[in-house]
C-alpha cells in the first residue's frame, strides 16, 4: 500500500507541475486533424511574441498525447477502446489515409487528459474532494466554448468525462455524455462500445 501511495503522490507532483506550465497562451496542435485557424500564421506569431513579453521561454504549443498498441500496458484502460473504435467494416472503409493511421492508436488532447489523470490519481489516493474538483475542472474545460480551438479529439474528451461519471456511479449522466460524443462523431467512435457497456450496467 505504501508503494502504491508513494507512486500516486509522485504522480500528483508531476501533474501539478504540468498544470502550472499549461498557461492560457499554450496552443494545442495535432498531426492528424485540423481545426479552423490552424493555418493562421498571424495567430501563431502573436502567441510567440506574447510569450516573449511575459518572459516565457518555452514554445507555446503542445501536441496530442498518443499511445500506440505496443504501449497498451501503460495506457489507461478505458482508452484501449479507442484502439477498436469501429463497429463494422463499413466504418473502416470510411476512413481516409490519416484516419487509418491514427485510429489504430489512441489520440487524446493533452489538456483534458491532464485532468482525467488527476481524477484517477486522486481517486487512487482516496482524496475525494480533489478528485471531484478534477472532475469539475475537466467538465468545465470541455464545455467551455473558448477551448474548442484546442480540442481536436472532442469525442474522446467526452468519453473520458463519461468514464469519470461511470466511476462516480452516475450511469445515467455517463450515458448522456457518451451519446453526446456520438452526436459529435457517429462512426469510428469508442462511445459506441461505452453506450453498450453502460446500458448493460443500468439494466443489470
Amino acid at each position: 500500500m505504501l508503494y502504491c501511495s508513494g507512486h500516486h503522490q509522485a504522480a500528483v507532483r508531476v501533474l501539478e507541475d504540468v498544470e502550472r506550465r499549461y498557461h492560457s497562451n499554450v496552443k494545442a496542435v495535432c498531426a492528424f486533424r485540423r481545426l479552423e485557424g490552424d493555418r493562421d500564421l498571424k495567430m501563431f506569431a502573436n502567441m510567440l511574441a506574447g510569450n516573449k513579453q511575459e518572459g516565457i521561454s518555452e514554445l507555446p504549443f503542445v501536441s496530442c498525447v498518443r499511445f500506440v498498441r505496443q504501449e497498451s500496458f501503460c495506457t489507461p484502460a478505458i482508452l484501449l477502446f479507442e484502439m477498436n473504435r469501429n463497429n463494422t467494416e463499413e466504418e473502416v472503409a470510411q476512413r481516409d489515409y490519416n484516419e487509418k493511421i491514427w485510429m489504430d492508436s489512441v489520440e487524446v488532447d493533452a489538456h483534458p487528459f491532464l485532468h482525467y489523470l488527476q481524477y484517477l490519481t486522486y481517486g487512487g489516493l482516496g482524496e475525494s474532494d480533489n478528485q471531484l474538483q478534477a472532475l469539475r475542472t475537466l467538465e468545465s474545460y470541455i464545455y467551455d466554448i473558448r477551448n474548442y480551438i484546442n480540442l481536436y479529439h472532442y469525442e474522446t474528451a467526452l468519453n473520458m468525462l463519461g468514464h469519470c461519471y461511470e466511476m462516480e456511479g452516475d450511469y445515467e449522466r455517463a450515458l448522456n455524455i457518451y451519446e453526446l460524443s456520438l452526436r459529435c462523431l457517429g462512426t469510428n467512435n469508442a462511445a459506441n462500445w461505452h453506450v453498450r457497456r453502460v446500458l448493460s450496467l443500468i439494466s443489470g
